[in-house]
């Protein structure tokens, strides 16, 4: 098989590596490559032991990471900096602020992410542009001889490398061979026994732990105290550490502890970073004849939310200057008030890294790098592309009139209705289903909405359909999407549907005034997604919204499945 990969590399045309993905970036094209990775255990697809992610006999064991890394030079060791990213919502956004805070400063930022939306190259980032197809597939080619070595080692012994560790080795090795300046590195599974733990702590900046709550829940150890310290597994003696804002009372407690256990600094990113609303989130146009559109080119208001930070303590210190509290306006392409949390770690995390040397990271990078900063799946707004191609028309056409020349339409003919909005969001948790019903409210505050609804089979079905009540949709449709390719940890549509109804009994119903929602379950998304869009029709009101959520696995398959226009 790796001769396979290695021929197929150096065979490989040249135009191929120049196919963009449904995102922008590059799609990994290798069926050699993808293969080869393949032979690995695919925890993602298969689902985690129990304990795993614990510090016990039953976690996964690092040693079989660092004798890889070790084959492979110790890549890790070469980066000048490093941030590591634990937490059980919001590393992904956090990790995607500070990178973008590091480039705004001139710095070369690598990003290590997981999982992908629509493509393995997302994973690995340099400068904001994931990894080509033909860059990873000669990153395999040159490493993949030493890669089948340490497997067979591990093997001898009894040990099985897995598909995560291999990717994330690829990703170390990638950084170095890049030089970057800085590695911003999301934990894939807890901490204290990822993967991604072995940085090296003469270039660890910072360790920074996002809300920790209940997802995992199995392979963490159950209870939110355990999840907690598998979290606070990251962080090392004398080693920096940024806390984010703590739903849970007795994970803090938990986290501090550690921290005071190692003699680690602690940034408490809510009292050092703090937002006040300098506008709110404003709904877009309804209509494609009015207001801006993003096909225009025009940035509808929905796009951005305005804030004023202020910030003290030893934030302040290290951007601003000892004795100098810092505010400035800023604004952010990620949405809701639960961005503003993850902005104030990452802000806190680049103070950290300024103190580590990289002193460039002020605070016109840090506004930069906040207002630069997006996430797929994350409140992703997008239109169908045919409403996109009518606003764009409608939108040319106005300005051909302003200029005094004909519209190419009939004076006072309206043009067609545009479809619903879509919108994006890999909201798997109870906490950050709240944060989307809240934040699809504030945006779109009287808007019909028609939910389609997947997920995987592990997760907390009941609570998220609780929260995900709370926007009163028109339509539920339920559906399922594979899981990392594969259908082992797919819940069934009934089963969500049962969640849903469950939801409803425990809840106490519907509020009196509220809306009826229907529910309905569709055996594919693409279906799914369509029969929203006509039960969004038959309501002849404003422009509704189809909303994906329940996955980031959801969130991909409409991305590589549906013909949308992100906004």
């Amino acid at each position: 098989m790796l001769r396979a990969v290695q021929q197929w590399v150096a065979a490989r045309p040249a135009s191929a590596a120049a196919a963009a993905g449904p995102l922008g970036g590059a799609r990994l094209y290798s069926a050699a490559a993808l293969a080869w990775l393949e032979r690995f255990v695919n925890y993602e697809r298969k689902g985690v032991p129990a304990a795993a992610g614990t510090d016990s006999d039953s976690g996964f064991d690092l040693g079989r990471m660092r004798r890889l890394l070790a084959d492979l030079g110790d890549p890790q060791a070469a980066w000048p900096a490093a941030v590591h990213v634990a937490g059980t919502k919001g590393k992904g956004s956090t990790v995607a602020m500070l990178a973008a805070i590091l480039r705004a400063a001139g710095y070369k930022a690598g990003a290590y992410t997981s999982p992908h939306i629509t493509c393995l190259n997302e994973r690995i980032s340099v400068g904001g542009a994931p990894i080509s197809d033909a860059a990873l597939d000669a990153l395999v080619a040159r490493h993949a001889a030493a890669i089948e070595a340490a497997a067979e080692r591990e093997a001898a012994a009894g040990q099985a490398l897995s598909h995560f560790e291999i990717v994330t080795a690829l990703a170390f090795k990638h950084f170095q061979e890049q030089q970057v300046d800085a590695a911003v590195i999301e934990v894939g599974l807890g901490g204290v026994r990822d993967a991604t733990n072995v940085l090296q702590p003469a270039s660890l900046a910072a360790a920074v732990v996002t809300a920790v709550g209940h997802d995992h829940a199995a392979a963490l150890g159950g209870t939110i105290e355990r999840i907690a310290a598998a979290k606070a597994g990251i962080m090392q003696a004398g080693r920096p550490v940024v806390l984010g804002r703590q739903p849970e009372a007795s994970a803090q407690t938990v986290l501090l502890a550690r921290a005071e256990e190692l003699g680690s600094p602690v940034t408490q990113a809510p009292a050092d970073v703090q937002f006040s609303a300098a506008a709110s989130t404003a709904a877009v146009p309804t209509s494609s004849s009015g207001g801006s559109s993003p096909s225009s080119g025009a940035v509808p208001a929905l796009l951005w939310q305005q804030a004023r930070m202020a910030l003290s303590g030893q934030t302040a210190a290290a951007l601003a200057g000892p004795g100098k509290p810092a505010e400035l306006d800023v604004r952010l392409r990620l949405l809701g008030e639960h961005q503003l949390d993850n902005a104030a770690a990452a802000v806190a995390a680049a103070a950290r890294l300024r103190q580590h040397g990289l002193e460039r990271i002020d605070l016109q990078a840090v506004a930069a790098g906040l207002e630069a900063a997006t996430l797929p799946g994350r409140f992703q707004l997008c239109q169908f592309q045919e409403d996109a191609d009518a606003a764009a028309a409608a939108a040319a056409a106005a300005a051909r009139a302003a200029q005094g020349g004909s519209s190419g339409g009939v004076a006072g003919e309206a043009g067609p209705e545009p479809g619903p909005w879509v919108v994006l969001d890999g909201a798997h948790t109870p906490e950050s289903a709240a944060a989307l019903a809240r934040t699809l409210r504030q945006a779109f505050p009287t808007a019909p909405v028609a939910l389609v609804v997947a997920m995987a089979e592990d997760k907390q079905h009941r609570e998220i359909c609780q929260e995900l009540r709370a926007i009163h949709p028109h339509v539920a449709i339920f559906t399922s999407v594979p899981i990392a390719g594969g259908a082992a940890r797919c819940a069934g549509p009934g089963q969500l549907a049962g969640a849903w109804q469950a939801a409803a009994i425990l809840g106490g119903g519907r509020t009196k005034g509220g809306v009826r929602t229907r529910e309905l379950i569709q055996a594919s998304l693409t279906a799914a997604v369509e029969k929203a869009r006509m039960e969004l029709k038959a309501q002849r009101t404003e422009r509704g919204v189809v909303l994906v959520c329940g996955s980031l696995h959801a969130v991909g398959a409409a991305l590589a499945q549906l013909p949308l226009v992100p906004c």
